[in-house]
């Protein structure tokens, strides 16, 4: 069955419509929430559809779209319009197998945030009318396939997350929110720069003309462009040294809020560094790939060892994602260095990083669920506050341990599979060296199981007598997300073959290079 319809445009549209819809029709609390989790299970669906297309093409097929016949990419769902015929400038969309895990975690914990959020009395329908605006304009970057629209939907994304942490956040929100929209918003002159000289080189903004025929000439210019790019995509990443906004950004954006921040708009960054700087500047990506790997390595050892020193959870989760979004950049750099020593190799380092970005978003989401359904109980998410809650508080002690132990890398939950390809690609590429960042693996369990044994057992702190159990609408999507981390845990291939497709022509075009 061959899908005509624009299930893109849908995807984009629906959300944004759906915003509009909850906004006017949403005036009593519970109708907002209602409409607000209804509107965003269409992109859900959309996205299953989408993926079904790849996972099962037999069953689904999608509208399939190369360059040239000679073309190692294609691109499905694919849609495209003339816009501004005078700059060249056109509606195009499509996603590939880059793309598509990614548009499905967005979706995925769209709604998953929006029902962990059904006890907001704030303003309630402008809260999940911002969070279904956030959905389109994430969705529109993953799935833009010109540079003009990739960048509105970029900037886009930015207003309705400053809304979040200003208006819903805790007491220092306006900080907090002002600190994340001036970073991310410098980083962004970067990339606006960067698509100007791709343009001046190119001819045009039509990203898959870019990959294709990679206009930037190799050499000094290639590499300042690479440099530049990795400032603008490794501030959302972030990557130390620019990830300071992120821990104030977490710490006082609502929960729901928290879970998009790092569940999905941090992988905004990681997806830049490969579609932009990876594809469009392969010679550059080889030039400068021990500024990421040592970006990646920097990452991974500073995030881990700030993680110890923190009392309030939320800001150790912070933290901990600067450090397991380094992952990130070393295993594309591993992926990108084995590549161009030796053609065909370096795909397990590359897919890792991939993987590593759905994983993460997984477990991160879970992560910031369980600290704020702590606050929101008890006032505090200070360890040296908590102690014994799990004689109180079964239930949620249960998902606190699944999410901890998925993070720090338990084998069987989906954070080891990710990390552990990293690990032995980056071994493959670069030898002992990945003995330094493999000293976070005893980091990573050391703050952790501190963490997980002050809060959760011995004797009850007497203050936390009266804390209450989960509610059904704060296990629906921790159960999901419990079972997403343990299917793709013990099922990874369900993904990661899906990613060596893109992977493999992508290195070996780099190994050509």
């Amino acid at each position: 069955m061959l899908l005509e319809v624009p299930l893109l445009s849908l995807m984009i549209a629906v959300p944004l419509l759906g915003a509009i819809l909850v906004y006017i029709g949403g005036k009593k609390p519970e109708n907002a929430r209602i409409l607000g989790v209804t509107v965003s299970l269409i992109p859900l669906i959309i996205s299953i559809l989408l993926l079904s297309g790849f996972l099962m093409p037999g069953s689904v097929q999608l509208r399939d779209y190369r360059y040239s016949p000679t073309s190692q990419f294609h691109y499905r769902a694919y849609e495209s319009a003339e816009w501004i015929p005078g700059l060249g400038v056109t509606y195009a969309l499509g996603v590939d197998e880059l793309s598509i895990t990614l548009v499905f975690l967005a979706a995925l914990l769209t709604t998953l945030a929006m029902i962990f959020s059904w006890d907001e009395k704030h303003r309630v329908r402008e809260f999940y009318a911002m969070f279904l605006f956030m959905e389109a304009t994430i969705v529109g970057v993953f799935v833009s396939l010109d540079f003009f629209l990739f960048f509105i939907f970029w900037e886009a994304g930015l207003i309705p997350m400053y809304f979040i942490i200003a208006v819903w956040g805790g007491p220092r929100r306006k900080y907090a929110s002002l600190k994340f929209f001036l970073y991310t918003q410098a980083a962004s002159l970067f990339v606006l720069l960067a698509i100007f000289v791709f343009y001046l080189y190119g001819g045009t903004s039509n990203m898959v003309q870019l990959i294709e025929t990679t206009p930037v000439p190799a050499g000094a210019v290639a590499n300042l462009l690479f440099v530049g790019l990795v400032i603008g995509f490794g501030t959302k990443l972030p990557t130390w040294p620019l990830h300071t906004w992120l821990p104030d950004a977490h710490v006082e954006a609502p929960t729901a809020g928290s879970v998009l921040l790092a569940g999905i708009l941090l992988k905004l960054g990681g997806y830049g560094l490969i579609r932009v700087n990876v594809q469009m500047l392969p010679s550059a990506a080889i030039d400068m790939v021990w500024l990421l790997a040592g970006l990646g390595t920097v990452s991974i050892i500073y995030g881990a060892i700030v993680c110890i020193a923190q009392d309030d959870i939320k800001r150790m989760v912070a933290f901990s994602s600067v450090s397991h979004m380094g992952f990130v950049t070393l295993g594309i750099a591993a992926g990108v260095f084995a590549a161009s020593k030796n053609p065909g190799a370096g795909t397990l380092a590359f897919s890792g990083a991939i993987f590593q970005m759905f994983a993460h978003g997984l477990v991160s989401a879970m992560l910031f669920m369980v600290a704020g359904s702590i606050g929101h109980k008890i006032g505090t998410r200070n360890i040296s506050d908590l102690g014994g809650i799990a004689a109180k508080t079964p239930r949620l002690s249960t998902f606190i341990m699944i999410s901890f132990l998925a993070s720090l890398g338990l084998p069987g939950l989906v954070g080891f599979v990710a990390e552990f390809t990293v690990f032995v690609g980056t071994y493959e590429a670069f030898g002992w060296f990945v003995a330094i960042p493999i000293i976070t693996v005893v980091l990573t369990a050391a703050y952790y199981i501190y963490a997980m044994q002050k809060a959760l057992f011995g004797p009850l702190n007497p203050k936390l007598a009266d804390m209450s159990d989960t509610h059904a609408y704060e296990e629906v999507p921790l159960g999901v997300l419990t079972i997403m981390l343990a299917v793709f845990g013990i099922l990874p291939f369900l993904f990661f073959n899906l990613i060596g497709n893109f992977t493999g022509p992508l290195l070996g075009l780099i190994g050509g290079h």
